[in-house]
This record gives C-alpha cells, structure tokens and sequence, in this order.
C-alpha cells in the first residue's frame, strides 16, 4: 500500500488525537483522556498510532493493546479504530502487524481480542489476522450481556488466534 501514513508507538502528544478519533467513531467506548495518556506511555510497546501527514498530522488509526499478566505471550487488543477516511485500505491489519512484528514482541505467540456480535468489519479483521499468520482462530463468549448491567451493551466474543507463525 503506497501512502505517507507514519505509523509509530504513540507517545503522550497523540493522546488528543487518539481521543479525538475514537470519540469520532461510534460505536466505540470513549475511554477518558487519561486512560489514552497511559496507553501512550504504560502500554506503547503493544499499541500503535498510525498519523497521517498529508491531513496535518491527523492520528488516522489506533490500536490499544498489553499483554496480559496471565499470558505473557498473548497481545490483547483492546481497541482498534481507524479514521473513515483510511477505512478499506488495508491500514487495521497492518498496524497490528507492526506491534507484532517489533523485535521486542518476537515472543508473542497469540493474539486476543474481544469483538461484540454486531462487529462483522473487527471479525473480518481477526480473522484475517489469523490467516496472515496461518494460526488457529478459536471463539468463545468472554463477558456475557448479563455481565454488563443494565443498558444495551451486548455480549463480548474472545478471538483467540495462536500460536502465529512469523516468516
């Protein structure tokens, strides 16, 4: 994919922008701004911004992710957005795979994510996550309707793609 998009580990100046985005993305979860601060410095090793200066810097992808503390070797992806004028070109994956592909995150075997029913567009991309890297995509309900209260929100699907096979 031929473009100028700079796709870097956020640091705490994309925070904003991060923010922005992602409040400009229904029907994503607003986290606060603070939270975005913590994933550009606690978690910049597993998380990636994408910036694109032909739009003045505008932050047009992101994705959040840590390892969690029960399975080292596992990237969870918290969130993934991508600005609607980048959507289609291919930039979801590929930011991913750049987390992935970091020298110090050889050791990730897996990759985790929880995708609501609804989400075809977050399926269709770990899925095909789990073709890029020949790897086994297994699912099962991880947070249940019930789990989240009252409201509207549905259930939480984990996607568990592993072991990947790099090269």
């Amino acid at each position: 994919m031929e473009d100028n998009i700079i796709i870097k580990r956020p640091v705490v100046k994309d925070a904003f922008g991060i923010w922005t985005l992602i409040k400009n993305s229904e029907p994503l979860d607003l986290n606060s701004k603070y939270a975005y601060m913590l994933f550009c410095t606690h978690f910049r090793d597993t998380s990636v911004v994408a910036i694109d200066p032909d739009q003045d810097d505008k932050v047009v992808g992101f994705v959040s992710g840590y390892r969690p503390p029960v399975q080292p070797d596992a990237l969870f992806v918290w969130q993934v957005v991508v600005d609607s004028s980048m959507r289609g070109r291919g930039l979801a994956p590929r930011i991913i795979i750049d987390i992935l592909e970091r020298e110090y995150n050889l050791d990730i075997n897996y990759i985790q994510a929880t995708v609501g029913p609804s989400n075809k567009p977050s399926e269709g991309l770990f899925r095909k996550l789990a073709k890029y890297y020949d790897a086994k995509c297994e699912t099962s309900v991880f947070f249940s309707k019930e789990d989240f209260g009252e409201g509207d929100h549905e259930e939480e699907v984990l996607f568990h793609i592993g072991p990947i096979k790099r090269g």
